[in-house]
């Protein structure tokens, strides 16, 4: 059975701590802070995470988005903004006429992911590794 989708969406972990292990249930895939990413569900599932898109979305996350004090925001790494930048590259080609969102942009209060994601993606510039 496939899925339609219409929503690629980008969340943290809402975690700090990388030497503690991580249970990532609400994803399709976590970015780890290596950059290693991992297929936590098949993307035909569907997850609860965001109730006005769930049926509709592909679930991404990066570990992270709680710094040492508590408060959410940005704690990406460079090597796991590009392995996430990559991952979120490959479900677009995969998916074309979804749209790449940050979690908050369904639920504001959320703080998630941490930063603005649509102002990142019209910025960002990966590194090109050059043989």
């Amino acid at each position: 059975m496939k899925r339609h989708i219409k929503y690629i969406i980008v969340h943290s972990t809402a975690t700090f701590d990388p030497k503690i292990s991580q249970f990532y249930g609400d994803f399709h895939f976590v970015v780890e802070r290596g950059g290693e990413i991992k297929k936590i569900h098949p993307e035909i599932t569907i997850l609860k995470n965001v109730v006005a898109a769930d049926n509709e979305a592909i679930h991404v996350a990066y570990a992270g988005g709680r710094n040492k004090t508590g408060n959410l925001g940005d704690t990406r790494t460079p090597v796991q903004e590009e392995a996430l930048f990559n991952k979120l590259i490959a479900l677009s080609v995969k998916y074309p006429s979804a749209r790449i969102v940050g979690h908050d942009e369904f639920e504001a209060a959320t703080g998630c992911p941490g930063f603005n994601v649509k102002e990142w993606l019209k910025h960002y510039e990966p590194e090109i590794a050059v043989a």
